[in-house]
């Protein structure tokens, strides 16, 4: 039957509302099915080629997440047009889809157990916070808790020597693999005792935990109603990155706390707070502990090689591409095809054969304590070599661009080759040198596989090896001290990224001029 607009005056617009609930079905359909194919079909078929993966897992678990907020979505969108008319009917119609839809989905989760009705690790019982300790409320008859003897009425005051509360208590099961022991200090009958509590897979039976849920879900298809359209694209994108910023706020905030877990700074009571100065005193002469050297040296050490790399890289790369652009020889189409393939090698398959020539050079009278094993100059050599096939590639772009009309003019006058490469042609291409520049620098400064190995001794590494010898497999790791030299290694970076944004970006216009 159709349905009339007569039919729709009162304080559900009914064809918005099939509108409504027809697209966000549609969302549940599709993204269900495309989590059963990836669960259903091509797990299967990977794993019968025995092929260890948790993509698909990963990928399906994603689809399942998004599921209801993309359906909550595409209702309110279809809701939006109705806003104009009436605001009061738009927003009693978006409810009541909202409500039908999360019934839907909830409906969908507990008998997949999926979602709040997942299985998850529990001990079975159920807690509160008191001044003794985390108190024993209920326990599940027959449940991991029951098993272990665990009683009503008693306080858990620590996990083996751990103090605890009940959200630490409730983290560290929730962590937990199933059938791991947790050792629970507890008091019973003011005697202190300890009980091992395994933990199993339970499935919440809390109905109430289905409230929250709901509330957000009115909140996304509410907001989706009123947002401005013009600012989707880009809370779009800030939702992508999200990830990434978050990350580089933890990273910010771990460098000033006295914990690395979570975003919130705490200090040790669980209280917000726990700043501290301390994990930045290696910026004044401290050595950090078990390695005898200053930040300085090392710094100093990814400055010699990221500046080396870059200086060598523009002058080789640019006369290269110059006279590859300029001038026909006998072997140039070879020689530029050889280049590529030069830049396909792995690093890692010439460490060996780079090891020798270095180690040969280091013998080398004078040139050896420049250039040879273990130096930063030796260290910068071997990265230009890895970095010259891409800088010849891109350099030669920028000048293929040039027209020949002037270089042609300026030779007609009487400049020399030199001459005309140095003051017509080389101011041209600034932008390119700047990003070809800029992107060897960081090439240098970020270098990790080369300086590790070929650079020993705390004295002679750059910051992302020194970064790395921090992470000791014996003695206690400072997180946030790690932190702290991760974002010192940085700074150059954000530097040169702010300021050099523009020229970074014409290192692809460059590469994109044809070749002749």
């Amino acid at each position: 039957m159709t349905v009339t607009d007569n039919e729709s005056q009162g304080i559900i617009h009914v064809p918005t509302l099939i509108i409504a609930l027809k697209n966000g079905l549609l969302v549940v359909v599709i993204f269900s099915l495309l989590a059963l194919i990836l669960q259903g079909i091509l797990k299967p078929l990977v794993a019968s080629l025995q092929v260890v993966e948790t993509v698909t897992t990963t990928l399906s678990l994603i689809l399942i997440l998004v599921l209801p907020y993309i359906a909550y979505i595409m209702s309110g969108s279809a809701v939006r047009e109705l806003v104009k008319t009436s605001i009061p009917q738009a927003l009693l119609t978006a409810v009541i889809a909202t409500i039908v839809l999360f019934s839907i989905i909830s409906v969908g989760h507990y008998l997949l157990n999926l979602g709040i009705f997942a299985p998850t690790s529990s001990i079975q019982m159920t807690v509160v916070d008191t001044d003794e300790g985390v108190l024993v409320e209920s326990v599940v008859e027959g449940g991991a808790a029951d098993i272990a003897e665990v009683k009503v009425g008693d306080v858990i005051t620590a996990i083996r020597r751990d103090p605890v509360d009940r959200a630490t208590l409730m983290a560290r099961v929730a962590q937990s693999e199933v059938d791991s022991p947790l050792r629970l200090r507890m008091i019973r009958d003011g005697e202190e005792i300890q009980v091992t509590v395994r933990t199993v897979l339970a499935t919440s039976s809390d109905a109430s935990a289905l409230f929250p849920g709901l509330i957000m879900a009115l909140g996304v298809t509410l907001i989706t109603i009123i947002w401005p359209g013009q600012f989707t694209p880009y809370v779009i994108l800030l939702a992508i990155l999200s990830p990434l910023f978050l990350g580089y706020l933890w990273l910010i905030i771990a460098t000033f706390s006295t914990r690395t877990q979570g975003i919130i700074p705490l200090d040790g009571e669980g209280n917000i707070g726990g700043f501290t100065l301390s994990n930045w005193d290696f910026l004044f002469g401290k050595d950090i502990v078990g390695l005898n050297v200053s930040i300085w040296q090392v710094t100093l050490n990814s400055l010699i090689i990221a500046v080396s790399m870059m200086l060598i890289v523009l002058v080789v790369s640019s006369m290269a591409a110059y006279a590859l652009s300029r001038m026909h020889f006998p072997g140039r189409k070879a020689f530029l095809s050889f280049t590529l393939v030069l830049h396909g090698f792995p690093a890692v398959t010439l460490l060996i054969p780079i090891f020798f020539v270095l180690a040969n050079l280091g013998r080398t009278p004078v040139i050896g304590e420049i250039v040879g094993f273990n130096k930063p100059i030796g260290i910068a050599l071997v990265m230009v070599a890895f970095q010259l096939p891409l800088g010849v590639w891109l350099m030669k772009g920028f000048f293929d661009g040039i027209p020949w009309d002037i270089e042609r003019s300026a030779m007609i006058d009487g400049a020399s080759r030199w001459r005309v490469y140095w003051e017509i042609l080389l101011p041209q291409i600034r932008p390119g040198l700047l990003a070809l520049g800029i992107f060897a620098f960081l090439g240098g400064w970020n270098a990790f596989l080369i300086p590790q190995t070929y650079s020993t001794g705390a004295g002679m590494v750059n910051l992302p090896v020194f970064l790395n010898q921090l992470i000791s497999e014996t003695a206690p790791v400072n997180w946030n001290q790690i932190a702290a030299v991760g974002l010192f290694q940085l700074v150059p970076v954000f530097i040169l990224f702010i300021f050099a944004q523009e020229y970074l970006l014409n290192i692809y216009a460059g590469g994109t001029k044809g070749f002749s």
